[in-house]
Order: C-alpha cells, then structure tokens, then sequence
C-alpha cells in the first residue's frame, strides 16, 4: 500500500455550504441550506429540521457541515453544533444531554450533532442515544475518487490553471484523500508554481513534495 504523506500545507479556506463537495449527499445539503435560510431570518426552524444527526467516517465532511451552520448567539435564530458526540465522556454526555433540552425549550433553535457511528451503535447514557435516534439521521456519503478528481480539478479551475489528470490522480496517491487536505495541496502546489514560474507538471510536482517534506 502506498504511503500517503502528512505535509504542513496551511489553513483551509473556513467551511461554507458553497464549498461542501456534495456527491451523493444532495437531500442532506438540501436540508441544511433550508436550515441555513432559517437561522439567517426572523423564522423560526421547523421541528422536522430542529434536531440532526449527521454520521459517517473520518474525512466525509462532518466537522465542515458543522461548522458551516454554527452562527453566534447574537443571531435570532441560533445553530448550535456538537462534534464527535460517539467521544463524549460522561460529563460530555451530561452536558450534551443539557443541551439537548435546552434547544428542545427554545423554538428558534437548532441542534446538530455529528458523529462517526449511526444512533444505535453509539456507546451513550440511554437518554441521550435514544434522542439522538429520534433526530433527522442522515449518513454522509464518502466522495468517489471520480468525485475527489472532479473536486481537484474544480480547486484549480478556481485558481486559474488547468490541474493534469496524472497530477490529481497522484496527489490521491500521496496525499491524505480528505477534501481539506487535497484542497489545500492545491493552493501550495499553485503558490509553489508561481513561485518558480513554471508550469504544474510532474518533475514539478515531485519538486514540491521534496520541499514539503524536508
């Protein structure tokens, strides 16, 4: 198996719906750019959408989606989010369980919760896996590699240059396949480019990467 290489490649850009991949999860996306539409008017969200359990593997985009709905407290209607929930210890749980009801007493907010394992197999206090088994449950589908391509090539068109098929298929080889990391690669190999005022081709890749990991 190939090894993937770890670099210090910089922040992503901040998480939005707008850069979300969505592949297969077109009615999760759906869902919360209505939420979304909620929580930027005076509206209150509607009970279907006020509690969500978002679970998947690492890297499928649970933390972006969370974090591209989290508003401030000085908003009328108010997002909240809770990340790794399947990791919470007991005082985490107790907490979470506090925050549950709380959203539950108040009609302009939301909660939504993301996890790696669907409601069932959670190793939760009762009261809290069982309301979480009660919210809207939806499983983020993992980007194929067709999709991960697509989303290379998308991060390039984006930044003005056409990224080679045999350029974005090695980048999955090497790097770390979430988006964030790919996405960012992109952004350091371009700024590397620029750098040397030379074409993105492969002895210019292989190039980068011996800079990256010195």
């Amino acid at each position: 198996m190939t090894q993937q290489l770890i670099l210090d490649l910089g922040a992503p850009p901040a998480p939005t719906l707008d850069n979300f991949v969505v592949g297969d999860n077109v009615a999760l996306v759906a869902t919360l750019r209505r939420i979304n539409l909620a929580n930027d008017s005076s509206n209150p969200i509607d009970l279907e959408h006020r509690f969500l359990y978002l679970w998947g593997d690492s890297g499928v985009g649970k933390t972006h989606l969370l974090r591209a709905l989290a508003r401030s407290e000085g908003k009328h209607s108010t997002i909240q989010t809770l990340d790794d929930v399947d990791r919470l210890d007991s005082a985490g749980q107790q907490a979470a369980f506090t925050q549950w009801i709380e959203t539950q007493s108040a009609p302009h907010r939301g909660l939504l919760i993301a996890g790696r394992w669907p409601p069932r197999d959670l190793k939760l206090r009762e009261d809290l896996r069982t309301r979480i088994g009660s919210a809207l449950v939806f499983k983020i589908q993992p980007l194929t590699d067709g999709a991960k391509l697509a989303a290379l090539q998308a991060a390039s068109w984006h930044r003005g240059f056409k990224l080679p098929d045999e350029i974005a298929k090695k980048l999955l080889d090497l790097l770390p396949r979430d988006l964030g990391s790919l996405g960012a690669a992109i952004a350091a190999l371009d700024r590397f480019s620029l750098e040397r005022k030379r074409a993105i081709t492969l002895p210019l890749l292989r190039e980068w990467l011996q800079h990256e990991v010195r």
